[in-house]
């Protein structure tokens, strides 16, 4: 969750430079309305449960859970899209504990303006 929280303090910002931040995650959508909550983020989190989406976008991450070797997470990766909706940018860090800053999130973001 600590990179929502990141795109969250990113996201008034985000908005009114005529922006939106979607996230999507493999978790249950229980879970992610909890986290929400939790953290108060205010953006659409979607659920995709059978990594549907996740493949698509080659963001498939095993071997995150020590107990199941198997299971499959996401990998943190943010992508940036153009106005007509084709991705203009991606980043995806090699080591997945590294996060965007909520000012380059920004910055990234009005890039693709």
């Amino acid at each position: 969750m600590k990179e929502l929280r990141v795109a969250q303090s990113a996201y008034d910002e985000i908005r009114k430079a005529g922006g939106e931040i979607v996230a999507i995650s493999n978790d249950s959508v229980e879970s992610l309305k909890e986290g929400a909550d939790q953290s108060g983020i205010q953006f659409v989190l979607l659920s995709d449960p059978k990594a549907v989406v996740i493949r698509i976008y080659h963001l498939e991450h095993k071997g995150l859970n020590v107990r199941d070797p198997e299971a499959t997470g996401a990998r943190p990766a943010v992508f940036f899209l153009n106005a007509d909706h084709t991705v203009a940018s991606v980043y995806q860090p090699e080591d997945i504990r590294y996060h965007l800053s909520a000012a380059d999130i920004v910055a990234r973001f009005k890039q693709t303006k």
